[in-house]
């Protein structure tokens, strides 16, 4: 798995309607600041650079690779394999969770004793906590697919049967819009993983 750091921007309510954070992906803070600049640069594209810089403050709050002395998320399998289911869906079908675009998946990471999701076309860190309320604001898919993903981080967490905790049919949705043929190689292969429990 790519060694990922993750960066949080955070504007002040000075200079917006109200205070918020973002986060970023990327090697160095200054990717990290470019990166978060031309999300910026979409809804105020006159703000320059070095303005920029002074509207929001910035730090690194963790890395997916452990730390020196630090043990491996004892999860990491569980993230391995919904990630692979993650690929299997994108690759499938609507091509769910992969951006062509941009040629990426969705992908899980763990960093900073957190569970991570990131965001296969914002590429933007989403926090899964489990206590997250609604559709994350960076999440650049609709309901049903964000119903998937926090099934998928209930998985991680230690949930052995977490399809459909979080409604929309999960894996056995009717409404995706996928030929039947797909959804049950879908299926197939999340039964193979042990994520998916047969239907009885």
């Amino acid at each position: 798995m790519q060694a990922m750091n993750i960066y949080q921007f955070s504007y002040s309510a000075a200079h917006f309607d109200e205070a918020f954070t973002t986060f970023q992906i990327a090697p160095t803070p200054g990717k990290a600041k470019s990166a978060e600049f031309r999300s910026f640069s979409d809804y105020d594209p006159d703000t320059k650079y070095l303005d920029f810089l002074k509207l929001v403050k910035v730090r690194k709050i963790g890395q997916s690779t452990p730390k020196r002395n630090e043990a491996p998320y004892p999860n990491q399998a569980r993230i391995e394999l919904i990630n692979g289911l993650i690929r299997v869906i994108g690759r499938a079908g609507r091509k769910f969770l992969y951006s062509k675009q941009h040629d990426r998946f969705a992908a899980f990471h763990w960093a900073d004793g957190k569970l991570w999701l990131v965001d296969d076309y914002t590429d933007r860190p989403l926090l899964m906590d489990k206590d997250v309320q609604g559709q994350h604001r960076h999440f650049s898919h609709g309901g049903t697919l964000w119903g998937l993903v926090c099934d998928f981080r209930d998985y991680i967490l230690g949930d052995d049967d977490a399809n459909y905790n979080n409604g929309y049919g999960g894996l056995y949705c009717p409404h995706w819009g996928y030929p039947e043929e797909d959804m049950e190689f879908i299926r197939a292969y999340a039964k193979s993983i042990g994520y998916l429990k047969p239907r009885v």
